[in-house]
């Protein structure tokens, strides 16, 4: 078999002008490569980037502002609602006075007399003292006791060295003169008047220390106001003794006691103020703190110096207060309620205050100054129930039937609102108070 040469492929006549180097490419062919090209270095290529048509492109982006602004509305809609309800901004009557006055005060007030009420508590110290020896003592057994009037509406003076006796026989007596108060009306019933005392044993030894009982008074037996005068423990008999007993110095014992009352009165008067009932004012002149030496105890080497307290403090209801007040200061008053916004700012004094016991007797005198600022008071729930559902240009006649109001703001809210929210919760009040 013969080989064939090249130019047994070409023909002769082609073989001068064409080479296979010189065979020409289509054009639609080449142009399909380039692009079969760009398509695989597409990512590659920074040059290409194809862009849609402008129309395109111009309707697109107005249509997401489209949306975000209705999403917005949709937004700003709703919160609004879940915001929505209304502000009432209230100014009430309110006047400030100048008090500088003497005025009374009574369990039982009559006119031009304030009434007031007595709050108690007690507390019982102890201090341990090295014993400075031994000696021989005699005691007598002490404790406190209520007394009661249930015989009659007058006082009843019991003179010091009263007895007062046990179902035992045992005889005990006060050490001072008291006045017992007489019966009073509580409620349209009758109630025996009462007072507390210490009584002492009649003899000294640990046969008088004994615990809670009935008292009769022998002094009245065979008269009609023996049953009418009884008495009751109101503490257990305690510290009778005699015999031998560890002692102190009267000098330390002095000194003792002195530091145990200052640390009970401090105690008791942190105690009145945290227990004063809500709805009461207390001033601190008010305030009277009695001390009973209770009996000394050995305890190993020491003595044990004991001391009980006891607090009366004078309550005025602050409502009460206010309204007694305004009447004996202020002009054409008619008795509306009212408070007073800074009592604590006014000066009360007892007059006379060493020789005064609120807790026993009936009444007493003190003086009030200063700057009182009173403001006149309305009902805030009434006047949010008078106003659900309403329109807002109702507020001014509902606004009639609160003659203690002067002025009232409303903030309705969303702002274009225009009736109160038919819900009480949503309405809310705040008081503008002058300083």
């Amino acid at each position: 078999m013969n080989r064939k040469s090249i130019d047994d492929i070409i023909s002769p006549e082609d073989s001068g002008r064409r080479s296979i180097r010189k065979v020409s490419v289509d054009r639609s062919l080449r142009r399909k490569k380039s692009e079969r090209v760009r398509d695989i270095n597409k990512g590659k290529d920074t040059n290409f980037s194809p862009k849609p048509p402008r129309t395109r492109r111009a309707s697109s982006g107005w249509g997401l502002w489209i949306i975000a602004l209705i999403s917005f509305l949709v937004l700003i809609f709703g919160f609004s609602f879940l915001f929505s309800g209304a502000r009432l901004i209230i100014t009430p009557k309110q006047r400030t006075v100048l008090v500088d006055a003497n005025f009374n005060a009574s369990k039982t007030p009559k006119a031009n007399e304030f009434r007031y009420e007595m709050m108690t508590t007690d507390k019982e110290g102890s201090k341990n003292v090295t014993a400075s020896g031994e000696e021989f003592v005699k005691e007598k057994a002490s404790g406190e006791i209520t007394i009661y009037n249930n015989f009659n509406s007058s006082n009843q003076r019991l003179i010091k060295n009263t007895r007062f006796e046990t179902p035992e026989g045992l005889i005990y007596r006060i050490d001072k003169s008291i006045i017992v108060p007489g019966q009073k009306k509580k409620g349209g019933t009758l109630v025996p008047g009462s007072i507390e005392v210490t009584v002492y044993a009649d003899e000294n030894g640990e046969k008088y220390n004994i615990g809670l009982t009935d008292f009769t008074i022998p002094g009245f037996k065979g008269g009609p106001r023996f049953n009418g005068f009884y008495a009751r423990s109101k503490t257990e008999m305690i510290g009778g003794f005699v015999g031998k007993r560890k002692v102190i110095s009267k000098e330390d014992e002095t000194k003792t006691r002195d530091e145990i009352k200052n640390e009970l009165s401090t105690q008791l008067l942190k105690d009145a103020y945290s227990q004063k009932p809500e709805g009461f004012e207390m001033y601190k002149d008010g305030i009277f703190v009695t001390f009973t030496s209770l009996p000394n105890k050995e305890d190993g080497g020491s003595v044990s110096v004991r001391e009980k307290a006891l607090l009366y403090g004078v309550l005025f209801e602050q409502k009460s207060f206010a309204k007694f007040l305004a009447k004996n200061t202020i002009a054409g008053f008619d008795g509306e309620d009212v408070e007073i916004s800074n009592p604590d700012t006014l000066k009360f004094n007892i007059i006379d205050k060493e020789n005064v016991k609120p807790w026993v007797t009936n009444g007493f005198s003190f003086k009030l100054g200063g700057k009182a600022h009173i403001v006149w008071s309305f009902d805030t729930d009434s006047l949010k129930r008078d106003l659900v559902g309403k329109s807002k240009g109702a507020l001014q006649t509902v606004l009639t039937g609160y003659p203690s109001i002067d002025e009232a703001k409303i903030v309705l809210r969303p702002f274009w609102r225009q009736t109160f929210p038919d819900k009480v919760e949503d309405i809310k009040i705040n008081t503008i108070i002058d300083k």
